[in-house]
């Protein structure tokens, strides 16, 4: 069961310390989930169990407190102080005694048998409204005449209120709306009692029904619903080490729309000595798409804030390759330059070095169909102190993967779906760019990648921790300007 929120602690625009970036993304609740999970809370309790077995009018057997201000069984119509008069119900089922009815409704006739619900849905009446149906299915009997089934609704407001940077619940009057009483009769022994005991049944019941279930279900529901709404918010990440390189995710916003709940949170990250900082002229997020089909959940980042997140989890480390590598050697003796310019006079050969450079952070970019990851970077050829270095520069292309197992939210390249760019690179390989193009390609995708995609594994995202909801099973659904960290129904 999603355990949702209650008392929303809230905070405004974090003041932003040195080395750290803000960045925004959305957090999503089903309109359909909150509705399943009150449900399940309320079925488990049985909240309307405590209405089996009570008379609607008249005393009790059990003499429960609620139900003392009602008429107590007129001593003419009982031969006991707790029982009904048995030879008035025979009267009624022979039709001999119909003003008798009347009476004994009032005796305690009308009972309760069962109770079965509630059926919860939800209406948005505002982005700070939300109105609570509860769906009560009652079953009761009028001695050995009728059997009926009652369906009475139960309605409760539930309100954000705004006060500072918090958000708090509030809740509205729990009633019961006046007007609807749905009556259906299961079961008829005698057919001339039929209209005219319906006719008073239903009267007896538009006076007391909204009385026991007020005083009965209405206390318990709105126990259960704050109970429910209080196990969310405040999100906070509890960190696995503390100290300044935490990351936080702040609850800033929370309302109420047709599909979900929607909030804001506000992710804080550390970014170190040399990490790119968040770029202050984005534009601002476009409107988020719709929740994902069968969806629960899902976590929504802004592509660019994506981007930026990246920025601020990445380290670069350069990859020495090993010289003696076949594609390595390739590539060094193409870049050796012995065929581009006169080779130095040495009394013996110059010692080489090949390494891979990628001081820039990875870059996702979203077509409405897919992602693409792209990494740019060099390879480097170091030969001895007397002799200049050599380099190409490149930019790389994959497919994206992502995962969020273990409460990660990890990006990947994947290896079968490269295509390598060349940029700058020495003039005299210009005849030869096609071989060297060839030769880097294979280098990034068997020596480089694996690498990276270790690196990348280990500079991951931390999730929030939220009760309820797991992204261990979350996919990535893509639209043209988010990722959806979507969690499917269970």
């Amino acid at each position: 069961m999603l355990l949702f929120w209650g008392s929303l602690l809230c905070w405004g625009l974090l003041p932003q310390a040195q080395g750290e970036a803000q960045h925004l993304l959305f957090l999503r609740i089903s309109k359909d989930q909150l509705e399943t999970d009150i449900s399940d809370l309320l079925s488990e309790h049985h909240i309307l169990g405590r209405m089996a077995r009570i008379p609607v009018t008249g005393a009790t057997s059990e003499g429960i407190a609620i139900l003392d201000h009602l008429p107590f069984v007129r001593k003419g119509l009982s031969k006991k102080s707790s029982g009904l008069d048995l030879s008035l119900v025979g009267d009624l089922l022979s039709g001999k005694s119909l003003p008798l009815l009347g009476q004994l409704l009032q005796a305690g006739g009308l009972v309760i048998e069962d109770a079965k619900g509630p059926e919860v849905t939800l209406q948005v009446l505002s982005d700070s409204l939300l109105q609570v149906t509860l769906r009560s299915k009652l079953y009761l009997s009028l001695q050995r005449i009728l059997r009926l089934k009652v369906i009475k609704n139960i309605r409760i407001g539930v309100r954000l209120e705004q006060t500072g940077n918090k958000t708090k619940v509030a809740f509205e009057e729990c009633h019961t709306p006046p007007g609807y009483l749905s009556i259906k009769v299961l079961e008829q022994m005698n057919p001339l009692l039929v209209n005219e005991a319906l006719e008073m049944v239903t009267g007896v019941l538009d006076q007391a029904l909204p009385f026991l279930l007020q005083k009965i279900v209405c206390p318990v529901a709105t126990t259960l619903l704050n109970s429910l709404l209080e196990d969310l918010l405040p999100i906070n990440l509890s960190p696995a080490t503390s100290g300044p390189e935490d990351f936080q995710y702040h609850v800033t916003t929370t309302e109420f729309t047709e599909e979900a709940i929607l909030m804001k949170v506000l992710l804080v990250t550390p970014c170190g000595p040399g990490q790119r900082a968040p770029r202050s002229d984005h534009l601002a997020p476009q409107p988020l798409p719709k929740l994902a089909q069968g969806s629960m959940a899902d976590l929504a980042f802004w592509v660019e804030a994506y981007n930026d997140i990246l920025s601020c989890l990445y380290t670069s480390k350069e990859v020495r390759v090993d010289a003696q590598d076949s594609t390595a050697a390739d590539l060094i003796q193409l870049l050796s330059l012995r065929e581009l310019e006169p080779r130095p006079e040495v009394s013996s050969p110059a010692r080489t070095g090949l390494t891979i450079s990628t001081p820039d952070p990875p870059t996702v970019r979203l077509d409405g169909h897919g992602a693409t990851v792209i990494q740019q970077g060099s390879l480097v050829l170091l030969r001895s102190s007397n002799t200049s270095s050599v380099s190409v520069s490149w930019k790389l292309l994959s497919k994206a993967m992502f995962s969020s197992r273990n409460q990660k939210l990890k990006l990947q390249f994947t290896p079968n779906s490269t295509m390598v760019t060349l940029g700058t690179y020495p003039a005299g390989l210009a005849k030869q760019e096609e071989r060297l193009k060839a030769v880097v390609s294979e280098l990034l995708r068997r020596m480089f990648l694996p690498h990276h995609n270790e690196l990348l594994s280990e500079q991951h995202l931390p999730l929030p921790r939220i009760k309820g909801l797991s992204f261990n099973k979350a996919r990535v659904e893509l639209s043209e300007d988010y990722m959806l960290l979507a969690i499917p129904e269970e």
